[in-house]
């Protein structure tokens, strides 16, 4: 039960959903400001676009997610809540994030180092978690469930680690830009600090509502979250995308996708496990899931390594693929198609 359940006592559904609304837009005003302290401060310190877009705000609009992975494992005591949600924000982020920034700014140059660096260490990541989950496996008695360790989260934050070190030692790291006018760095803390208080509360909300609607539904949590909480948190990174790419800086915004999901999958994701003690996930729902992120990501690379350029058109094939991937979430949600099991959905526990 979340905080607010725990407040507020039972309600009906439509008031949980305004609750859910409401949340989400206190997630959006807080991320907005966490996104926009964060430039300001980097801006003041000279920090280059590359590492702006590719680690400091990527990690900056990626706390909804941290929070809902450790609301979902200190509140809940129920890591399938976050899994699901980090899960549907990579497979948002990577095939929504980049269409709209072609369909509304056109076609979007890319560079070598976003293709060669960001989204093939992006592809490692994915790569890294399935290697996990695999890994899982071997310490439990049967082939559904995977065990996944703390060992095994240290080592995925370790992979984080490397990233950072390639972002910061790499030429790009290097200033590009001159720092600007002084920025009251204090205030710009403090206002940074709120805005995490109030994405906080906002996720609260979402997460509380996620978990409503599943008692509701009959429906397991994880494709709540995989799906409607996933979109929410997601949201904040579309509109600095689409900002990004309207103001000229598209390489920054796709750098900034990239980047966002290997904070979520090998930062965020590990934080969870670590501080849940670990936790056991269905082997046979990650396994299909992770294939299609990892496809998705490879269409991604290779149309954005193609004369390195998105265009409008492979922006509405992306939409398209996303729409597919919701069809699905929706069908397994009714029973349509078993790729992904009840039995092995419901085994995804804290």
């Amino acid at each position: 039960m979340t905080l607010l359940a725990e407040l507020i006592g039972d309600q009906p559904l439509p008031v949980w959903i305004a609750l859910g609304f409401v949340g989400f837009l206190l997630t959006w005003k807080g991320a907005n400001v966490v996104e926009s302290t964060t430039s300001k401060i980097s801006d003041h310190f000279g920090v280059s676009q590359a590492i702006q877009g590719g680690l400091i705000v990527a990690a900056a609009t990626s706390f909804p997610e941290l929070a809902i992975i450790v609301i979902s494992v200190l509140v809940l005591g129920d890591f399938g809540v976050g899994a699901g949600a980090l899960i549907g924000t990579a497979v948002f982020n990577i095939l929504v994030i980049p269409a709209a920034v072609a369909v509304t700014s056109g076609d979007t140059t890319t560079t070598q180092g976003i293709v060669y660096r960001d989204a093939i260490f992006y592809m490692v990541a994915v790569l890294a978690l399935f290697g996990v989950i695999a890994l899982g496996v071997l310490g439990t008695d049967g082939r559904e469930l995977a065990r996944i360790t703390p060992q095994m989260g240290v080592g995925l934050l370790v992979l984080y680690g490397v990233y950072v070190v390639l972002l910061v030692g790499g030429k790009s790291g290097a200033s590009d830009m001159e720092r600007t006018e002084s920025t009251n760095v204090p205030k710009q803390a403090g206002l940074f600090a709120a805005g995490l208080v109030v994405v906080l509360v906002g996720v609260e909300s979402m997460v509380g509502m996620t978990v409503q609607i599943s008692d509701a539904l009959n429906a397991p949590p994880f494709l709540v979250s995989v799906t409607v909480l996933s979109v929410l948190s997601s949201f904040p990174d579309l509109l600095v995308g689409v900002k990004m790419g309207e103001s000229g800086d598209q390489r920054a915004a796709i750098a900034n996708v990239f980047g966002t999901n290997t904070f979520n999958l090998v930062a965020a994701l590990p934080v969870g496990v670590v501080l849940a003690g670990g936790v056991s996930i269905g082997f046979l729902t990650s396994v299909p899931l992770m294939l299609f992120l990892f496809y998705t990501t490879l269409v991604v690379v290779v149309l954005a390594a193609t004369d390195f350029e998105l265009t409008t058109e492979e922006g509405y094939v992306l939409l398209a693929m996303y729409l597919i991937f919701l069809a699905w979430m929706t069908t397994e949600a009714v029973g349509v198609t078993t790729f992904l099991t009840e039995s092995t959905l419901r085994t995804i526990v804290g």
